[in-house]
């Protein structure tokens, strides 16, 4: 995920779109997802639970107190899902909508 990081102070407002215009051609939602992917096992390696499984607890208060306020874990998963269901959407409507001739090609 592209960080925007300024010395010296806040940028221009010219300077500020040019950096995020720069940032977002440089976006890789693919390296987006296997960043939150490995964020996501660190956090299952030191808890011992699944995402998915945390998530659920989280989602309905069912945390003891030592999870209860994985936030960051929480938003980390929600990225992941998101992310990924913008790929496989993408990659979906590539696949059905994409003209039969561009595929022969």
């Amino acid at each position: 995920m592209p960080k925007l990081t300024f010395k010296n102070g806040l940028p221009s407002s010219g300077e500020f779109r040019q950096a995020l215009a720069e940032a977002m051609t440089k976006a890789n939602p693919v390296d987006d997802l296997l960043m939150l992917s490995r964020n996501l096992h660190e956090y299952e390696v030191r808890y011992r639970m699944r995402s998915e499984d945390f998530y659920a607890k989280y989602q309905k208060g069912g945390l003891d107190d030592e999870l209860q306020h994985c936030m960051e874990w929480a938003s980390a998963y929600e990225s992941f899902m998101e992310t990924r269901k913008k790929i496989e959407f993408a990659l979906m409507r590539e696949a059905v909508y994409r003209p039969i001739e561009d595929i022969a090609a």
